[in-house]
């Protein structure tokens, strides 16, 4: 968890000593004899902060101490602490599990989870009750976040990267509290927490368009990260379809910042991983919307490409999508209008994304169990086992993209059934084609939901299984440093695009279903809005 309230920046010997002392007195539960005297101690013998001077402070170059000098404080931003041993002392008020999943019902702490209290540390002696902020900011750091370790994949795994003076920025630290409140409130279902979200997310813009008007400042990590926060945040309160609206306005705000930083933000790990991020939300944003990528950031694209192994599937995906994104902004403005050449484009489009699939390194082939038995869990009997949700976020993608370009084929040569141009044999491929990759989108759900097998044999690559649910499938999960809620993030654009293109009432009454679940289980209430949308029939894009 991130540290709050007064970070003192003195030394180790300064600090221990100042609060044993400040820390005695406070246990003292009545003023008498005994505490006047600690408090004069406290007030006159014992040093009241660190002067902080180089190489050694004062008060252990008198007292006769070796100062340890400043080198521990980007250690002491982050704290972990497990929410599994958290009690509900402190819970007043939650959202009941009913049809409005939006209405705040209160409730008896009996009923409540047994990790949303306050968990107690012992501190010299005495208890200490961790706030509600620190614990927030722990479970987002810990559910929301990827970790640091191994590949360039982006979503907030940068920023244990960062020194004292980015984390402590006034907008870092707003909208890092109205996330991580809005994360823990939305899980767990406490409303208040969520009301003191929104208003840290009031503070965080204030403060955002504060900076926004110094290009110096703009142009800060700092700024960066909070904005990327807030587009998060959107993920999780939102309440109405017009939320995409909302993180397109601050996904067009990053881009503006990325395109001031240019080519230097590439040169350090946590500036790729931002940019990574920024990229791939911007990109799914732009196929959504039939928009070009921006020309800043496709620039940035080329010059990343120096730093990075652009063997990487999802690099190479990132390629894909640029171009894509700009064969389906051609269509929508007119550029492109003949029915021949489009599908032509389409086509070879095509073809790089399977030569992609086709020569996936063997890290990232997944497998397909069958079940024994049918299950709710499962559109129909078959799903897919991935070494990651990053590697299966990746697979849903080129799927998706797919998806994408085979209806633009199948919608050309509906536009000319009756000349000499309709290919009925590619027609039939296309819409045969679609309906595999909603169905492979589908089998990669179970797993994002926490479903494990249990193998009881079979082929290698086909194998018999039944299949488990774990009582808690979303909490706190991590697989190659992804907790299984980070990884949810990747699977609404594919799911959602499932839905729109499945033949079935079945398959689109399953992903509806699965989408409520998925909201429920992690809190995600974006989930809730897409489920909306797509019950009533509502185009979500």
């Amino acid at each position: 968890m991130v540290r709050h309230g007064r970070f003192s920046k003195g030394c180790q010997v300064c600090r221990k000593r100042k609060i044993k002392v400040m820390f005695r007195l406070k246990l003292e539960s009545s003023i008498n004899h005994d505490s006047i005297i600690l408090l004069h101690q406290c007030l006159f013998h014992e040093p009241q902060q660190c002067d902080r001077v180089r190489p050694q402070c004062n008060q252990c170059l008198k007292s006769g101490w070796k100062c340890p000098q400043y080198g521990d404080s980007i250690e002491r931003m982050f704290v972990y602490h497990n929410p599994r041993d958290f009690d509900t002392n402190d819970v007043l008020t939650a959202f009941t599990s009913s049809p409005n999943p939006y209405k705040p019902t209160r409730v008896q702490i009996s009923e409540l989870p047994a990790n949303l209290g306050q968990p107690t540390v012992n501190i010299l002696g005495g208890r200490v009750t961790q706030s509600a902020e620190s614990r927030a900011i722990d479970f987002f750091m810990s559910a929301h976040t990827f970790h640091n370790i191994g590949l360039i994949r982006g979503h907030y795994e940068y920023l244990s990267a960062f020194k004292n003076d980015v984390m402590t920025e006034e907008r870092v630290v707003a909208s890092l509290r109205a996330v991580a409140l809005a994360a823990y409130a939305t899980k767990f279902q406490h409303f208040v927490l969520l009301q003191k979200a929104r208003q840290y997310y009031v503070s965080a813009l204030r403060h955002i368009n504060a900076a926004l008007l110094s290009r110096r400042e703009a142009a800060k990590d700092a700024t960066i990260i909070s904005i990327l926060f807030l587009n998060t945040f959107e993920a999780l309160t939102c309440e109405s379809r017009d939320f995409p609206y909302q993180r397109e306005t601050h996904l067009k705000g990053v881009a503006s910042i990325l395109d001031i930083r240019g080519v230097g933000l590439v040169q350090s790990r946590s500036g790729l991983q931002m940019f990574r991020q920024t990229l791939l939300c911007i990109s799914v944003t732009c196929l959504t919307r039939s928009f070009r990528i921006p020309t800043g950031l496709v620039k940035l694209h080329r010059h990343a490409a120096a730093c990075m192994d652009t063997s990487d599937p999802a690099w190479e995906l990132s390629d894909i999508m640029i171009s894509l994104s700009y064969f389906r902004a051609l269509v929508k403005d007119g550029t492109l209008c003949d029915a021949e050449t489009i599908i032509e484009c389409a086509k070879d489009i095509d073809r790089s994304l399977c030569s992609l699939a086709d020569n996936m390194p063997v890290d990232w082939h997944f497998q397909v169990l069958e079940l024994e038995t049918t299950s709710e869990l499962v559109m129909e009997t078959q799903y897919h086992v991935y070494p990651d949700a990053w590697v299966a976020g990746n697979w849903n993608n080129i799927r998706t993209c797919r998806l994408l370009l085979h209806q633009e084929i199948k919608r050309q040569l509906e536009g000319v059934r009756d000349t000499p141009l309709f290919d009925a044999v590619q027609y039939q491929q296309s819409v045969i084609l679609m309906q595999q990759l909603v169905s492979d989108i589908c089998a990669s759900v179970p797993q994002y939901c926490g479903y494990r097998p249990k193998i009881s044999g079979g082929l290698p690559n086909t194998q018999q299984v039944t299949l488990l649910a774990d009582a808690l499938p979303f909490d706190n999960q991590s697989s190659n440093g992804i907790p299984a809620t980070a990884g949810v993030y990747l699977l609404f654009w594919p799911l959602l695009y499932a839905e729109q293109m499945a033949d079935s009432e079945k398959q689109r009454g399953w992903i509806i279903e699965r989408m409520r679940y998925i909201g429920k289980a992690t809190g995600i209430r974006q989930a809730f809005v897409f489920e909306d949308m797509l019950k009533r029939g509502v185009d979500p894009f």
